[in-house]
């Protein structure tokens, strides 16, 4: 068969109107298993994104979602033969899609989720070792710049939805809460195998954003202490380096 029938095929599917193809289709019945088979793509296409946000798919029920899945498919559909990191662009298709206009943490709900993905699939690289810290000089550790493993992801929203979406993705009955503006911030990784998350104050993720900026550690302190004076850089550096946080081939 020619490419342009493949590329009539697959916007007949994406479309669900048939008419370009219907003159090339050889039995009368192959209309109807065309109609079985997109079907078949819909949902799979739908339980894929539900598998890979399912706080989203929590908070806006299983029709709204299928389709929010359904819409956002026909102008993204996949590019790789595997499903299993499908949907990069949801959260800023979320963001612009009408029916959820409304929900206006919604997309930086799908960002964590998206996180939480992409960590769990990221390199499987070194993190920094903390014997490695322990051979240094201690005048040489403030201009480490060792930058974050490749499974973190930082998070920051307008709106107070780290527990929203911890709670949707982990407890049994989601926690209420109540929705203003207010920043809130948030780490994802992972550590022996594991997804990791935890709240981040405003130093905090200052620190670590000035370490993905290649900052010494010197230099993501003072960003720390810029926005709390009694912020403990040491700790949290402490704390990084135990929980692989850190990448492994710091200069």
């Amino acid at each position: 068969m020619s490419d342009r029938f493949h590329e009539d095929f697959a916007a007949a599917i994406r479309s669900g109107d048939p008419a370009a193809i219907e003159a090339r289709l050889t039995t009368p019945s192959a209309l109807r298993r065309m109609a079985v088979y997109r079907n078949n793509v819909v949902h799979g296409i739908s339980e894929a994104l539900r598998a890979a946000y399912p706080a989203v798919a929590r908070l806006v029920g299983t029709d709204f979602f299928a389709g929010m899945a359904r819409a956002f498919w026909a102008v993204s559909p996949p590019v790789e033969p595997s499903l299993s990191l499908y949907g990069a662009g949801f959260a800023d298709f979320i963001a612009g899609y009408a029916p959820a206009a409304d929900l206006v943490y919604l997309a930086d709900i799908a960002r964590l989720d998206r996180a939480w993905l992409e960590a769990h699939h990221a390199s499987d690289l070194s993190a920094l070792d903390p014997g490695r810290i322990a051979g240094l000089p201690p005048h040489e550790l403030p201009y480490l710049a060792p930058g974050l493993h490749p499974s973190v992801s930082l998070w920051s929203s307008s709106w107070p939805v780290y527990e929203i979406w911890r709670s949707n993705r982990e407890a049994a009955e989601p926690v209420e809460t109540v929705l203003r503006p207010d920043p809130a911030f948030a780490l994802v990784w992972r550590h022996r195998g594991v997804v990791r998350h935890r709240a981040l104050t405003p130093g905090e993720h200052a620190f670590f954003a000035a370490l993905v900026q290649g900052h010494d550690l010197e230099t993501a302190a003072e960003h720390l202490l810029a926005l709390n004076p009694a912020g403990d850089a040491a700790a949290l550096f402490g704390e990084a380096l135990t929980h692989s946080i850190l990448m492994g081939n710091a200069p």
